[in-house]
């Protein structure tokens, strides 16, 4: 789904957010990225998302070489996204339903089929009876789940989210993460950056560490506390940083 080579990331500033950086995310995969202010999380997120291109090295998603990616083929590529930020983005002047349709009608959806889906996503996200509603007139959790619900209108085969949890109140963020374990459990692949330590722990999901632009840790909390010895980590992928790299995610 995702393979990053070799990909180094300088600003013309010279500032080099990312170095070397190789990482392999595969479909159906939910994979947390955290790191402290600076560490290269911005960066990388832009990358995913072709805001900017690498210094070096090559990056795929899905079919798409990113390195030879035409004018043309990004908003192809863009399409097969679903992008959900930590300031909602929803369009203010629209409420909640037409805030979803407009995904689809952008792509050339037919009305009856926007309308299904809509509906069929608001029902996901608990906002039925939300459907009329302006953004203004929603806490900060609903709006994100009509981001959510948003960034699923066209069916996409990875969400990225940055930060989702970020502007809601700690309930909300357990109820968006619930949410997201069942969009990965149904067959989508989620890669998800965030400050949000304490949620992180609580999933048995893969976490990659970024320290100034670098992979400092790659793997999995230890949910059974069978092994007395170790750091923070169960070795439970192949591609995981060695065993002195992975206690780095307690001391964050």
């Amino acid at each position: 789904m995702i393979e990053f080579i070799d990909v180094t990331k300088e600003y013309p500033n010279g500032t080099v957010a990312l170095r070397d950086v190789n990482l392999h995310i595969a479909p159906r995969e939910f994979v947390f990225v955290v790191g402290a202010s600076g560490a290269g999380k911005s960066t990388f997120l832009k990358l995913l998302l072709h805001e900017e291109v690498p210094t070096s090295g090559s990056i795929r998603v899905g079919r798409f070489d990113l390195n030879e990616l035409t004018q043309r083929q990004i908003p192809m590529f863009r399409r097969q996204l679903g992008v959900v930020f930590q300031d909602f983005r929803l369009i203010s002047s629209m409420d909640v339903y037409d805030n979803i349709a407009f995904a689809m009608r952008v792509v050339g959806a037919k009305e009856k089929a926007i309308r299904e889906r809509v509906n069929y996503l608001l029902q996901l996200v608990g906002l039925s009876l939300k459907i009329h509603c302006k953004p203004s007139e929603l806490s900060g959790g609903e709006q994100q789940r009509v981001a959510i619900a948003r960034a699923l209108a066209n069916m996409p085969d990875l969400i990225i989210a940055d930060e989702p949890t970020g502007n809601i109140d700690p309930r909300m963020s357990q109820e968006l993460l619930d949410l997201f374990v069942r969009l990965n459990e149904a067959g989508t692949t989620v890669v998800m950056v965030t400050h949000a330590h304490n949620l992180v722990r609580q999933y048995n999901k893969r976490i990659i560490i970024l320290e100034s632009g670098v992979v400092a840790a790659d793997g999995g909390l230890r949910q059974a506390p069978a092994q007395p010895q170790g750091n923070a980590w169960s070795p439970a992928k192949p591609w995981q940083a060695p065993e002195p790299a992975i206690g780095r995610y307690e001391a964050m």
